[in-house]
């Protein structure tokens, strides 16, 4: 697990290192470029020309740094600059200074002095492009000779491309791009990554994310601060529950999964699924009366719960007592994959809110009922999972607002229950507390009953007994690697939610 923090912050943690810890600005920018320098020639140790572009501000002064050190490793090196060298101040123009006056096998150039075709020609020729142009400083969109620069570099195709800090082009606290802006192979950030960084599109532009010291500890500078943990594959082993070799069913946990109806049979399946392929010991589907033949042919290591249905739709008076006797035997619910939008569906919600003392994770249509009770029971135990048109509907506002503003969405949604898990690329989950974020994913996702199988994988992880906040994190980046896998081996086309649900137990193997 990685922090991302607010551009805000990091950018007053350098005040800080400064004014409350003794250490000159000019040390900073040495430390941070010195050791960028050190992570591209360990990442690129073939790499013999070197192109640093650099821009007007303190990243160019980064670029410099390195630059410097990269010829004294004996690089062949050029700069290109965007701005004239009377433009530079303080600890980027002392810099600047530095290679002008020591070191004969670095060229130093004005962008604008050199032709269109010359500058691609130098990209080309070199074995690695250092983009300095733009850090967390800038705001909006590149301009003038930075423009130029950046769409050379678009245009260029060079062999690598490493920018530091951030690429040039991108907004680091939203991770919004502009076009052009820098894709890199490899990112050198410093003092720690940007929250913008793990959203896409900037994620893609950002490649391999490598962090920089500056000197001083994170831990010193950025206290108290807020941050966005964020999570991929090699995180997943440390939060699975840990059973002996001595375990029994009965110790992975048991999970109700309450849906399926008329038209949407299929869902509490993928949903059990996903809950055994995640580790559950017992998978008890609670369905209509109707579904049972078929779903048991299907799954029969699913213990199945007939529920009495008039007219297709399920009574909830005798639900309710058809459900009472197993709730002990399981240790959580999953509630509302496919089970219909009618009225006693939201009679059996109520019945879970109130009177099950059960974690219970609400998902599909199960979310369209929690938001038509008047007066929602909230507990610090419900897990709400919806996608950008659910989150909409509970939030009462639109599908735009939601997708614009997921941070602050996914806050506000912890008002339905104790923790909230907002789907799409970049899951996030919020407890009230802690904000999360997956790193992985994959368009494979995208296909229906995908949902469903992480609904049951979390299922399966409260189960277990990890907190709602646990469980959501790691099933939703154990679902969103099983994409990631399934893309690689098969593309992102023609892919199967029982697929989905399959990988799981790839993913989760230790």
């Amino acid at each position: 697990m990685i922090r991302y923090y607010h551009t805000t912050d990091i950018r007053a943690a350098d005040q800080i290192a400064v004014e409350k810890y003794g250490v000159p600005s000019l040390d900073l920018m040495e430390n941070a470029g010195g050791n960028a320098a050190s992570l591209i020639l360990a990442s690129y140790p073939d790499a013999q020309v070197f192109l640093v572009l650099a821009g007007p501000g303190n990243n160019g002064g980064d670029g410099f740094v390195a630059a410097r050190h990269l010829c004294e490793a004996g690089k062949k090196v050029r700069v290109i600059t965007s701005a004239a060298q009377d433009k530079y101040k303080n600890d980027a123009l002392i810099n600047l200074q530095r290679i002008l006056n020591c070191y004969s096998n670095c060229e130093i150039m004005l962008s604008c002095d050199i032709a269109d075709n010359d500058l691609l020609s130098m990209m080309r020729q070199s074995d690695l492009l250092i983009d300095a142009l733009l850090g967390t400083g800038s705001n909006g969109a590149p301009r003038g000779e930075t423009l130029r620069l950046v769409c050379a570099a678009s245009a260029s195709k060079v062999n690598s491309t490493v920018s530091l800090d951030i690429p040039s082009g991108i907004d680091p606290e939203d991770g919004t791009a502009f076009v052009p802006a820098i894709k890199a192979d490899m990112t050198v950030t410093f003092l720690a990554p940007k929250v913008g960084m793990a959203n896409s599109p900037a994620k893609e532009l950002c490649g391999l994310i490598r962090v920089a010291s500056i000197g001083i500890s994170p831990d010193l500078v950025l206290d108290g601060k807020d941050y966005v943990e964020c999570y991929s594959k090699s995180d997943i082993s440390d939060l699975l529950p840990d059973f002996g070799r001595g375990i029994h069913k009965g110790s992975r946990g048991g999970v109700l999964i309450y849906g399926g109806s008329m038209n949407y049979r299929g869902a509490p399946i993928l949903s059990a699924l996903g809950a055994f392929r995640s580790g559950a010991g017992l998978v008890v589907l609670a369905v209509p009366d109707f579904m049972v033949d078929m779903a048991s042919i299907l799954l029969p290591e699913a213990v199945f719960l007939p529920l009495k249905t008039e007219n297709g739709c399920v009574v909830s008076d005798c639900a309710v007592r058809e459900l009472s006797p197993w709730l002990s035997r399981c240790n959580s619910v999953v509630f509302g994959p496919g089970s219909g939008r009618d009225i006693s569906v939201r009679e059996v919600l109520s019945f879970f809110l109130k009177s099950v003392h059960l974690p219970i994770l609400i998902d599909a249509d199960g979310l369209f009922h929690l938001s038509q009770i008047t007066e929602p029971v909230y507990r610090k135990d419900t897990v709400i999972t919806p996608h950008v048109g659910e989150a909409a509907r509970l939030l009462c506002t639109d599908v735009s607002d939601v997708s614009a503003n997921r941070s602050s969405s996914v806050r506000r949604l912890t008002k339905f229950g104790g923790t909230a898990l907002l789907k799409g690329m970049g899951t996030l989950v919020f407890d009230g507390s802690t904000m999360r974020q997956v790193l992985e994913g994959s368009p494979a996702l995208a296909v229906p009953g995908s949902g469903d199988v992480l609904s049951g994988a979390i299922g399966a992880f409260l189960a277990a007994g990890l907190t709602p906040a646990d469980a959501a994190i790691i099933g939703a980046t154990a679902h969103a690697c099983a994409g990631s896998k399934i893309e690689k081996h098969f593309g992102i086309n023609g892919n199967l939610a029982r697929e989905i649900a399959d990988e799981l137990r790839n993913v989760l193997k230790r």
